[in-house]
């Protein structure tokens, strides 16, 4: 693919394998403040991108990292869930997320207790408000945790969907995904989807990284997404993401 020649207004960045090594990781803290510096930057007039969040993980978690990076745009958790907004610190959930949504997820969450967790095959992340992400233990990988969650939750489809990411699986309201996220933030922005841009490794971030006006992965990425972005970085995690927003930067200043 080729570059967009579009400026890029925001930049939307995953968290795990892309702003961090991935849970339990060290923080790449020179990373952390190299990004940090750009978001000073973008806020106070200076023609670069802004960065942000979009990420399968819980707010409080997103809210620490969004801190870090001097994030003051907001970032999406829970795979578009909701919305933290730095300025005025208030959080919103995605106004398609019905009652009926929270009960097929309340059912899901106590089925799987008896089907992966009582048995031993997974585990819940805590923390979570409007989805669901299960971990595999020991002796199951996440391909087989994916389809036993899909066996047992058949009878809630229709309200719910289940994904796999590298390490994971989660469960999100039907509809909701980092795609319907970004969307949802592009509205509540005010910032068209052209001018926005995308960071992510795994094939569940394709959903935001198809829709914006650039796109790019860490060294670190799954295959699929190199394949499908417009720059992969050589660098791997929070190294590649400063690389790319470095590029992007150079770019709207005229410097390629």
């Amino acid at each position: 693919m080729n570059e967009s020649s579009l400026a890029v207004r925001l930049a939307v960045v995953d968290v795990d394998g892309c702003l961090t090594p991935g849970e339990a990781g060290d923080w790449n803290w020179e990373a952390l403040q190299a990004i940090q510096r750009i978001n000073h930057r973008a806020r106070y007039g200076e023609d670069v991108p802004a960065v942000t969040l979009c990420t399968g993980r819980q707010e409080p978690y997103v809210e620490v990292l969004m801190q870090a990076i001097a994030a003051y745009l907001p970032g999406i958790y829970e795979n578009g869930c909701g919305l933290y907004y730095p300025d005025g610190y208030r959080f919103a959930e995605h106004p398609s997320i019905r009652a009926t949504t929270r009960e097929a997820l309340a059912t899901a969450i106590a089925i799987l207790r008896d089907r992966v967790i009582a048995p031993g095959l997974g585990y819940y992340q805590p923390g979570k408000e409007a989805s669901l992400t299960i971990y595999p233990l020991p002796g199951t990988d996440v391909g087989q945790l994916r389809g036993i969650v899909a066996d047992a939750l058949t009878d809630q489809k229709a309200l719910i969907s289940i994904q796999a990411s590298v390490s994971c699986v989660d469960v999100t309201p039907r509809g909701i995904d980092k795609g319907a996220g970004v969307r949802w933030l592009s509205d509540e922005l005010d910032i068209p989807l052209a001018h926005m841009a995308g960071v992510g490794d795994s094939t569940s971030d394709l959903s935001f990284m198809r829709i914006v006006g650039r796109s790019a992965a860490p060294a670190n990425a799954a295959a699929g997404v190199k394949a499908a972005v417009d720059y992969v970085s050589p660098y791997e995690d929070g190294n590649g993401v400063v690389d790319i927003l470095h590029r992007w930067c150079e770019t709207q200043r005229g410097g390629e």
